[in-house]
């Protein structure tokens, strides 16, 4: 029995890493969405894309007599932080660097780590030592520069809606998927008065940029991480998602827009080495018990 919630725990493992991959490619396209239109536009469009592209099945479960309304409440819950937090980091790019972003917004994991060892009390040295190794390789990854600006405080305030995602996800973590996917992407109508009052302007390439974030970086990405989440603990799935900027390295390197240096290599290697500390750290739990 412990062997067997021994592998599930490393396929959570593999699940959340599979999002954060689908996540590293997001940073450019979310740039590049950021010269064609608005913050509230891109979210607006965005959330109800995906919500758009799931109808279909849920009609399917609706048909069925299957669907489950609560898990729909409480993916509606966890999305108000969800789309406030694009819409944050959104507009916070759109004026700074996406290496700079990508570093804020995964300090994001230091909020999960706070709030698991003062609220759960569910803390262990080896999560610390985790937390200071993948924050160390983050910056050697991103090494970014640059004061605080208008910018840098956007991101920073995204990374509270965040880390208060990954923590609502842990809570519901037993819902229905898909309904719960629905849920957190219909959130995102909030933002229609304020994307009908300054306009909705689209591009064709921003058309095509907002339709890629919302199949692979919104619904995939988020499957990913709720079903991940059933067999992480959140402190762990937060060191995880540090790998974000990797996978974003490693995409701009084969679009070319980066080539490879040691110091993103030392970063990555650091925060890959957390995370082996972080999965051995749950595992010895598990076992213990």
């Amino acid at each position: 029995m412990v062997e067997r919630r021994s592998l599930l725990k490393l396929g959570g493992v593999s699940s959340l890493i599979t999002t954060t991959a689908l996540w590293g490619t997001s940073f450019a396209f979310i740039k590049l969405s950021m010269g064609e239109t608005s913050p509230y536009t891109y979210t607006f469009v965005r959330t109800m894309t995906a919500s758009a592209l799931l109808l279909p099945l849920i009609l399917v479960k609706y048909i069925k007599g299957r669907l489950d309304p609560l898990s729909i409440k409480r993916g509606f819950i966890t999305g108000l932080v969800y789309s406030i937090g694009l819409c944050l980091q959104a507009a916070g790019t759109s004026y700074i660097d996406p290496s700079m972003s990508a570093f804020i917004t995964g300090l994001s994991t230091i909020h999960v780590h706070f709030y698991v060892a003062v609220v759960n009390r569910k803390y262990t040295i080896l999560d610390l030592v985790a937390l200071t190794i993948a924050i160390a390789g983050l910056y050697c990854l991103t090494l970014p520069v640059g004061g605080l600006g208008i910018g840098e405080l956007l991101v920073f305030a995204s990374t509270f809606m965040w880390a208060l995602q990954i923590i609502l996800i842990a809570r519901y973590r037993r819902s229905s998927i898909l309904e719960f996917l629905l849920g957190t992407f219909m959130a995102g109508a909030i933002f229609a008065p304020p994307s009908l009052y300054t306009g909705i302007t689209l591009t064709r390439e921003a058309v095509i940029y907002i339709v890629y974030l919302a199949l692979v970086c919104s619904i995939l990405a988020t499957f990913f991480q709720v079903l991940g989440q059933r067999y992480v603990s959140a402190s762990t799935a937060a060191l995880i998602f540090l790998l974000e900027p990797v996978f974003a390295t490693q995409f701009s390197v084969l679009m070319g827009l980066e080539t490879v240096e040691p110091y993103k290599m030392v970063g990555g290697g650091l925060i890959l080495l957390s995370l082996y500390i972080a999965t051995v750290s749950e595992i010895r739990q598990e076992r213990g018990r």
